[in-house]
C-alpha cells in the first residue's frame, strides 16, 4: 500500500497537468452584437464534427444555425438555416438530415427551398426537402434505427398528413409509427430497441410516462417511467446501461432520483445523488460519465453546469464552466462541450470548448485508494508477456466487477467475478485472464463493487 501512495505522489502533478480545458476563441460560435448565441447539438460524421444551435457565425465564416469543424477550420453548409436553430443531426443513406426549430433554408441564389421548414437533408452539395408530402409543422429530433430514419418532436403533421409527434422515413416515403400524446425531445438505441424521451404520458393509449421503448413492432413502458420531462439519453456500451437526464425526481418503481437516473434494462438506480436542476446532455468520455445542464449542485457539492462522476461522487471538470451546457461529444480524443457559456476553465470560449485528458492519464479517483480496509488485490506475473492471474478478497458479498483500463483511461475489459452465490465477505477469489494478445503497454486493474472502486494495480504488458 505504501508503494501505491508513493506512486500517486509522484504522478499527481502529471495527472493535474494532463487534464485541461482547451479554448477555441472568444468568437468561436456567435451572433454578432448579441449575447444570446448557443450550441445545442453535436454529431460526428465522416471524421467531422457537425454543430447545431443558435448562431450565425463560426470563427470568421457565416454559418447560420449549423457549422462543420474538421479539428482545424470551420466550414458552412451553404447559407445554413433561418428562423431558428438546428436541434438534431443524423446520417442516413449517405445524406445528413437536420431537424430543429428553423423555418426555411435558402439556396445559393437566396431563393427559399420549398418544404425545408423544421427538417431537411444535405447531400454534401446542396440542401433538399425530405419526401413529397410537405414538411413537419413543429420541431424535430431524428435518429437512424433498423433501416429507417425516425423523427420525433413537437409536430403533429407532415404536410397535411397527421403523424402526431413521430414518423419513420425509409428514404422514399413516410410511415406512421403509433401516436404520442405529447412531444419527443430525444432518441437513443439501447439493447437493440429504440428509446424515446420527452414530455408525454402515453403511446397509442398505452401508459408510458416520459420515456418509452420500441422493439420494432410496438411501444412499451420503461420500468414504470419517470415523473417528469426527459431531455437526454446516453448508453454506456461497456456497462450496458442507459443514463437518462431531464427534470424528474422519482421513477415508476419508487426509486428516488434527481434529474438523472440509470436504467439497466430491468431496474432504475440513483446516480450519485443527482442534481438540483435540469440535465440537458450526458456523455461518456475516457470511460467516465459526464452530465451537463442548468444545475449548480451535483450530489452535495456546488458544481455548476458540468460535472463528471468518479464512480462514487460527482466532481467539477477542471475549474468549471460559466453557463449552461446543452451538448457533448467525444471527437478526436477531446470531449467537446457546447452550450450558452462564454468561458470554460477560465478561458474565453464562446459556446464551444474542449476538455482533454492525456492518453497516459487513468480514469481512477486517487482519493478512493485511501479508504480504510482496502481489500487485497494481487496481479502476477507482472510485468508479463502472457496470461495474468488476479487474486482478491471481497469486503462484502456483493456483485463484484474486475475492470481493466488501458493507458488512455478507457475501459478495456470487464469481468463479473462474483454474483453473490458463493463468495462471502473476507473470502479470497482468483481470476485467470488471457492477456497474451494485448498490445504492449501499461494497463490498470480495478476491483469494483456497487459502483465503488475499492483497489487497483498497475499492469505492464511487455
Amino acid at each position: 500500500m505504501k508503494s501505491i501512495f508513493i506512486f500517486l505522489l509522484a504522478v499527481t502533478p502529471y495527472f493535474c497537468y494532463s487534464q485541461v480545458w482547451k479554448s477555441f476563441s472568444a468568437d468561436s460560435l456567435y451572433i454578432p452584437g448579441s449575447p444570446y448565441s448557443f450550441a445545442t447539438t453535436f454529431k460526428v460524421i465522416d471524421s467531422k464534427l457537425y454543430v447545431g444551435g443558435g448562431f450565425t457565425k463560426s470563427g470568421t465564416i457565416y454559418s447560420s444555425g449549423i457549422a462543420v469543424w474538421d479539428s482545424v477550420t470551420w466550414d458552412s453548409l451553404q447559407s445554413g438555416v433561418f428562423g431558428g436553430g438546428v436541434r438534431s443531426i443524423c446520417s442516413f443513406n449517405s445524406k445528413i438530415y437536420c431537424g430543429g426549430n428553423f423555418f426555411k433554408i435558402l439556396n445559393p441564389s437566396g431563393i427559399e427551398i420549398p418544404n425545408t421548414s423544421h427538417f431537411a437533408c444535405w447531400n454534401d452539395t446542396v440542401w433538399q426537402s425530405v419526401g413529397n408530402i410537405g414538411c413537419p409543422n413543429g420541431s424535430v429530433q431524428a435518429i437512424s434505427y433498423k433501416d429507417m430514419l425516425y423523427i420525433g418532436g413537437g409536430f403533429g403533421y407532415i404536410g397535411s398528413t397527421y403523424f402526431d409527434c413521430i414518423a419513420g422515413w425509409d428514404g422514399v416515403q413516410w410511415h406512421n409509427v403509433n401516436n404520442f400524446d405529447g412531444t419527443i425531445s430525444v432518441f437513443e438505441i439501447y439493447n437493440n430497441e429504440l428509446y424515446a424521451g420527452g414530455f408525454f404520458t402515453s403511446v397509442s393509449g398505452t401508459p408510458a410516462y416520459f420515456i418509452a421503448r420500441y422493439d420494432g413492432a410496438q411501444w412499451h413502458d420503461v420500468g414504470g417511467g419517470l415523473d417528469g420531462y426527459v431531455k437526454s439519453l446516453k448508453v454506456d456500451t461497456v456497462e450496458n446501461v442507459l443514463y437518462v437526464g431531464g427534470a424528474f425526481f422519482n421513477t415508476g418503481d419508487s426509486t428516488h432520483v434527481r434529474f438523472i437516473a440509470k436504467w439497466d434494462g430491468s431496474h432504475w438506480y440513483d446516480v450519485g445523488g443527482g442534481f438540483n436542476q435540469d440535465v440537458e446532455t450526458i456523455e461518456i468520455y475516457r470511460g467516465q460519465l459526464y452530465a451537463g445542464g442548468y444545475f449548480d449542485t451535483a450530489g452535495t457539492q456546488r458544481i455548476p453546469y458540468l460535472a463528471k462522476f468518479n464512480g462514487n461522487n460527482w466532481e467539477q471538470v477542471g475549474s468549471g464552466i460559466d453557463n449552461a451546457v446543452f451538448a457533448m461529444a467525444e471527437y478526436k480524443d477531446d470531449l467537446y462541450v457546447g452550450g450558452q457559456f462564454k468561458h470554460a476553465g477560465g478561458l474565453a470560449s464562446s459556446c464551444i470548448a474542449k476538455w482533454y485528458i492525456h492518453p497516459d492519464s487513468v480514469n481512477i479517483d486517487n482519493g478512493e485508494l485511501k479508504m480504510k480496509n482496502v481489500p487485497e488485490l494481487k496481479v502476477y506475473p507482472n510485468p508479463t508477456n502472457g496470461n495474468i492471474t488476479v487474486e482478491y478478497i471481497l469486503p462484502q458479498p456483493e456483485k463484484t466487477f474486475l475492470k481493466i483500463y488501458n493507458s488512455k483511461g478507457e475501459l478495456f475489459r470487464k469481468f463479473v467475478i462474483s454474483e453473490n452465490e458463493n463468495l462471502s465477505a473476507g473470502q479470497a477469489g482468483k481470476k485467470d485472464i488471457e492477456a497474451s494478445k494485448w498490445a504492449k503497454g501499461v494497463y490498470y486493474c480495478v476491483l469494483e463493487q456497487k459502483g465503488k472502486r475499492l483497489a487497483w494495480k498497475k499492469i505492464v504488458i511487455e
